[in-house]
C-alpha cells in the first residue's frame, strides 16, 4: 500500500483541507469499516473497481467520482475490490461551491453528475494512468477556476471558519454581533452558504477534535480534552461523544490504546506532506457498545 498527502494550493486553502493519494490496495474479502463523523468530506475520483455497501449483501460499485456525506452519525460500511484513489478534502461549504452540493440532493445524482463530467473523467483517467501530480494538478486548475467565479465569502462561510477556527466553541450569538447581523439572519445565510446549521456544524468540528485527540494519544485525560474544547463538564463530553460515535470517550480511548502498533490513516492525513508505503492496509474499527 502507498499513501500520500499533500497540501492545498494556497488559492484554494479556504475550501480544500489537503489532498491524499492512496494505491495498491486489495480488499480480497468484504472488509467493515465503521465510519465517524468528520469535519470535512471527501471527493473521491477512483481508478479501480470498488464495492460498497452497508452489508456484504449489499454491495455497489463505488462512482468513478463521489462526494461523502456529511455525517452526524456513526456508519457502518463494508468494502471489498482495489483501491486506487485520489481524495480532496473539502471543508462543507467547499463542497457547496465548488459542487453544488446540498444535503437534499440525492448522493446518487450529485456522484453521476460528477462521474459524467469532463474535468472529472479526466481526473479519473490521469489517476488510472498512475500519473498523480497530473491528476492533482488537473483537479486543482478546475476548483481554481470555479473559485475564481466566487464573489466575497458572505457571513456564513466566515462564521463556519471560525467554529473549525474555534474547534466548535464559538457561540452564534458573537459570531453574529461580530459580523453585523442577527442571530437569525445568520443562521439562515449559514444554511444556505455551508449546507447544515452552526450547531450541527459545531458539534462535529468539535467530536473530531475529540476522536483526533484520543486516537493520537488514548492517555489523554478527560478533563484536559473537557477544558480544551469548551464542554461544560466531562458529563456533557461523554453524552456528546457518545451521541456520534455510539461510544463513550473511555471506550474510545481503550480500543485507540489497542490499535497504537497500528498505522491510522486519519492521522497520517492531517499531518502534512508525507508519502508511506506498508505492506497492508491500516485501519481503524472500533465497535459500538
Amino acid at each position: 500500500m502507498r499513501f500520500r498527502h499533500h497540501a492545498p494550493d494556497p488559492h484554494l486553502r479556504d475550501v480544500v483541507q489537503g489532498y491524499w493519494e492512496l494505491e495498491d490496495v486489495h480488499l480480497a474479502w468484504p472488509e467493515q469499516n465503521y465510519t465517524l463523523p468528520e469535519r470535512t468530506m471527501r471527493l473521491m475520483f477512483s481508478a479501480e473497481t470498488l464495492m460498497l455497501g452497508p452489508h456484504p449483501g449489499a454491495l455497489r460499485p463505488l462512482p468513478p467520482v463521489a462526494l461523502t456525506p456529511f455525517t452526524r452519525h456513526p456508519e457502518r460500511t463494508v468494502g471489498q475490490g482495489r483501491l486506487r484513489v485520489l481524495v480532496a478534502e473539502l471543508y462543507p461549504w467547499g463542497a457547496r461551491q465548488l459542487l453544488a452540493w446540498s444535503p437534499d440532493t440525492a448522493p446518487e445524482a450529485l456522484d453521476a453528475a460528477l462521474s459524467a463530467s469532463a474535468w472529472g473523467r479526466e481526473v479519473v483517467a490521469l489517476v488510472r494512468q498512475g500519473e498523480w501530480t497530473a491528476a492533482r494538478g488537473a483537479l486543482e486548475a478546475h476548483l481554481r477556476s470555479v473559485t475564481a467565479r466566487q464573489g466575497e465569502p458572505g457571513a456564513g462561510v466566515v462564521a463556519a471558519r471560525r467554529i473549525y477556527d474555534s474547534l466548535g466553541a464559538a457561540r452564534v450569538a458573537d459570531l453574529a454581533e461580530e459580523l453585523n447581523v442577527s442571530p437569525r439572519t445568520l443562521e439562515r445565510q449559514f444554511a444556505q452558504q455551508v449546507g447544515v446549521s452552526p450547531k450541527t456544524l459545531a458539534r462535529v468540528v468539535r467530536f473530531d477534535e475529540a476522536n483526533t485527540r484520543i486516537r493520537t494519544d488514548p492517555s489523554v485525560p478527560m478533563a484536559e480534552l473537557t477544558f480544551d474544547l469548551g464542554f461544560f463538564d466531562q458529563a456533557h463530553l461523554i453524552r456528546e461523544f457518545r451521541a456520534l460515535s455510539s461510544l463513550t470517550p473511555g471506550a474510545f480511548a481503550a480500543v485507540a490504546a489497542r490499535r497504537q502498533n497500528r498505522v491510522d490513516l486519519d492521522l497520517l492525513r492531517v499531518g502534512g506532506d508525507q508519502q508511506l508505503d506498508l505492506d497492508h492496509l491500516p485501519g481503524f474499527e472500533p465497535e459500538p457498545t
